[in-house]
This record gives structure tokens, C-alpha cells and sequence, in this order.
């Protein structure tokens, strides 16, 4: 089949580098997310997947937007049999849909008709689900809701944080694409309807939702840690300024270590880690990023405060 594909990110480049390298279809084109300024000094930046397209000589289209007829004209012209989209981050429309005449399938990290929309794999750790799929359906104009073509599960690691998850999967969904484009090469093949009554969507993520309430449970805090790393991360705030959690574990010791209310926190000598205190238990607390300064240990945050205030130090959910 002579393949168009859409994507962005660094973990599309994954099923993309796999359909090039496999050989069996033909890559006719890529279409991917304008160039982006970023930085003090605005430099532009082409998406991972454009950078991937460029290297190995495949064309490239970049189009403000998935609408426009001037794109369009230049997806008709490229005679894809079939479009696959893994993370593009545009919507398509109908007339789009209407090109690739075996049509549009897109990748998505979730075990559909659960987690439709944006986020599936951050929705699945805040979740603490142990397992998730990856799902290869037809794209229609409905968010996520197409047939399933085919569907693999995936166990979710105990420690495993949303951009490693991600990018397992994104990995891991090369096999999967290939049973889906397997499946495809009948032309009456028409997959498998999604059960309604069991849908479930995404919650929208703000940068907000990174602040840690130390009330909450351990397992909760860590579930909430895992699924905002990067972004928008996991932050509190230690005497008025803003605290951004790079690395957090959950307790491996069983005693308790005798902390009175939650965010307050030691340093433990021996395991050089911060033992912070939560609504039931304690977290470990290994690696910190303060306001305006760099990456830190947990010894050498604890360190930087003045050894009269270390026996009241605590963590807080606003900044006074």
C-alpha cells in the first residue's frame, strides 16, 4: 500500500522508522507539525518526525493547518491508499478522510474504547492501572471512536513514568501496526465496533494539577507523579518558593520515622533520601529542582537549610 503518515513527536518516530525500514508498504509522504520558535533566541525547530522524514528523503508537508484546500490538494496528489496518524496532533476532517481510498488508522495508547482523547497514557498511571494496550482503529470524525482493527495489552511497570511509558509503547506498536495493516489487506475488512456503554475520555491536564496535596494517600501522590512527569511535573513549595520533584519512590523502609503532619519531611543518612510524610504513609523523595536553580540530591537540598529549621522543615501546597 502506498502509506502517508501523520505524526510529531519523538516517540512517532518509532512505527514511522519502522514502516521505512520494513519496506513491505511504500512511505509516499509525511505530513507533520509546523516548525516551532522556541528558546530565548526563537530559533525554529522541526518536530522529530519531520527531522526523521528529511534524513531518509522522504517528503514532507507541514500545513498550518489539516483543512486547507491547498494541503489537501497536495495529500490528493501524493494517491495515498492509506493514512496513519500516531500523535499528529491536528484535526481532520471529513474531506481529509475522504483521500487514502482504504482510509485513515490511527495508533492510540489505550485499551479503547477506555481513556479517548489527548492524554490516555497520564489518564491510565493517574488510574494506577497495572496494564494498558495499544489499539490500531479507523480514524472517523468521532474523537478515538472508530472500529478496532487490532488491539495488544501491555503491563505497566511499578516505577514507569508517562514519557517512558509512552515511548515503550510507541516502540512496542510496531508489531502492532503490522498485524493492523495485515488485517487491512481485505478489502471487506471492516473491524471491530467499540462498545458505547463503556467509554470512558481523558481529563484535560492543567499545569496546575502538578501541585502535590501531602494529605492525599502515598500511592495516590506517586500515581499523580508518574503521570505528570514531564509535564506539567510534580512541584510543592519549601519556604515560599517553588519545588519541582524530579524523582520519587515510594517508601522501601517499614518503620516509621515519627514525622507529626503531612509535608513535613527528614533526610535519612543512611538511605540519602528525603522521607517526606503524606495522608497515610511517607514517599522517598531522591532528586529536587528549585526555583531558579539547578538539580539537586536530596543530601545536598537538606544540606542547604540552616540545621535550627531542619527539625520543622515541611513542604507545602502554596507559595506564603
Amino acid at each position: 500500500m502506498r502509506i502517508v503518515f501523520l505524526g510529531s513527536p519523538e516517540y512517532a518516530v518509532y512505527p514511522l522508522k519502522h514502516l521505512v525500514e520494513q519496506g513491505e508498504h511504500e512511505v509516499v509522504g509525511v505530513v507533520s507539525q509546523t516548525p516551532k520558535k522556541k528558546g530565548r533566541g526563537q530559533k525554529v525547530f522541526e518536530s522529530p518526525v519531520t527531522v526523521y522524514a528529511r534524513e531518509v528523503g522522504l517528503k514532507v508537508l507541514t500545513p498550518e493547518k489539516a483543512s486547507s484546500e491547498e494541503f489537501l490538494q497536495e495529500l490528493k496528489a501524493l494517491e495515498p491508499d492509506l493514512c496513519v496518524t500516531c500523535a499528529y496532533g491536528k484535526i481532520l476532517t471529513q474531506k481529509f478522510l475522504n483521500i487514502p481510498t482504504r482510509g485513515t488508522i490511527n495508533i492510540h495508547p489505550s485499551k479503547l474504547p477506555h481513556y479517548r482523547g489527548a492524554v490516555p497514557v497520564p489518564a491510565a498511571l493517574l488510574d494506577g492501572l497495572k496494564e494498558t494496550s495499544v489499539t490500531i482503529l479507523f480514524t472517523v470524525k468521532a474523537l478515538d471512536a472508530g472500529n478496532i482493527i487490532v488491539q495488544d495489552h501491555f503491563s505497566i511497570g511499578e516505577e514507569e513514568r508517562s514519557s517512558e511509558l509512552l515511548t515503550r509503547l510507541f516502540k512496542d506498536s510496531c508489531m502492532t501496526l503490522d498485524k493492523g495493516l495485515k488485517k487491512l489487506e481485505d478489502p471487506d475488512f471492516e473491524g471491530e465496533s467499540q462498545n458505547e456503554s463503556d467509554v470512558t475520555h481523558c481529563k484535560k491536564i492543567a499545569k496546575e494539577d502538578g501541585l502535590v496535596d501531602w494529605t492525599m494517600k502515598s500511592e495516590e501522590i506517586l500515581n499523580r507523579y508518574r503521570a505528570f512527569y514531564p509535564w506539567p511535573g510534580s512541584f510543592t513549595f519549601f519556604e515560599g518558593k517553588r519545588v519541582l520533584l524530579e524523582e520519587v519512590k515510594k517508601m522501601t523502609q517499614e518503620e516509621t520515622q515519627g514525622l507529626l503532619f503531612s509535608g513535613q519531611f527528614i533526610f535519612s543518612k543512611e538511605s540519602k533520601v528525603l522521607f517526606v510524610k503524606t495522608g497515610d504513609h511517607y514517599l522517598e523523595i531522591l532528586k529536587l529542582k528549585p526555583e531558579g536553580k539547578k538539580l539537586l540530591s536530596a543530601s545536598d537540598f537538606w544540606n542547604q537549610i540552616p540545621k535550627d529549621k531542619r527539625q520543622e522543615a515541611f513542604f507545602s501546597g502554596k507559595s506564603s
